[in-house]
């Protein structure tokens, strides 16, 4: 994978998440931006090198809402099937 595809992908995935988040409260992108930052020091870009983060400051703050968040994300994406590093960050994402 060369940089720009890593670029794209990184940046493909970073959308689907803020929309996801914009689409269900505006509220929600600011509160989930706020604890990756103070917890991890990451943003939203960063959340495609590491899903854990994402995965686990979802269920901190939303719990088991965080399913429907992750869903969501992931028909977000759902275009993309056939990416193989897409499919491994929503895999993680959903453990």
């Amino acid at each position: 994978m060369t940089y720009d595809d890593f670029a794209i992908k990184k940046n493909l995935v970073s959308l689907a998440i803020g929309k996801t988040l914009i689409d269900i409260d505006t509220r929600r992108y600011s509160e989930v931006t706020k604890l990756l930052n103070e917890k991890y020091e990451i943003d939203l870009s960063d959340c495609y090198e590491h899903p854990v983060h994402l995965r686990e400051t979802l269920k901190e703050l939303y719990g088991n809402s965080s399913k429907f968040m992750i869903d969501s994300i992931k028909q977000n994406l759902s275009d993309f099937p056939d990416h193989v590093e897409i499919a491994k960050f929503l895999n993680t994402l959903s453990e």
